[in-house]
């Protein structure tokens, strides 16, 4: 479906897409998480998902606004706040930088799995400068390199299938959709 003339249909999806990307946040910190810092991450999935339903500024729009309700309504402004909101960062610059590659030479996994990875960077560089420990940044760094092959995994392909769902027009290179 072409989304572009019909600016209220693209606000009420983006709505929707941050709505659920806060429910999906929430429910991600029930589960127990394998290693400090690493869960799948599929929240970011939505913003993924807005990126390629529209573009660039409602993927930043659908995930910081996520970073931002879920910091003020459940987890405070502190470190983790502060972790998530250097992660969204980093992963939209990746965005920005290889998401013109999508579809025609990159698939939505690779995009996930690079965005993952821009996320942990981003994370792992608060983490460092908060407890004073660069050593800390190089010695987890091989940890969430790994985590963020599997995490971005399953967001390109979370991505992948909302974008099918909400009928997503553009045709992939390779990949989920």
């Amino acid at each position: 479906m072409n989304w572009t003339g019909y600016p209220s249909r693209r606000l009420a999806v983006n709505g929707l897409l941050t709505a659920l990307a806060i429910c999906v946040n929430q429910l991600e910190g029930m589960f127990p998480h394998p290693l400090p810092g690493v869960k799948l991450g599929l929240a970011n999935a939505l913003g993924l998902a807005a990126f390629g339903l529209f573009d660039f500024k409602d993927a930043v729009m659908v995930s910081t606004l996520r970073v931002i309700t879920v910091g003020l309504t459940f987890s405070g402004l502190g470190l983790s706040f502060g972790c998530s909101l250097a992660g969204v960062g980093c992963s939209m610059v990746v965005l920005l930088l290889l998401g013109r590659l999508w579809p025609e030479r990159l698939s939505l996994w690779a995009l996930g799995q690079a965005m993952a990875m821009g996320f942990n960077l981003g994370q792992l560089a608060v983490v460092a400068w908060a407890v004073s420990s660069p050593s800390l940044f190089l010695s987890y760094l091989p940890i969430m390199a790994g985590s963020s092959l599997v995490t971005g995994f399953a967001t390109g392909t979370m991505a992948g299938w909302l974008m099918r769902k909400a009928g997503a027009s553009k045709s992939p290179g390779r990949g989920p959709i």
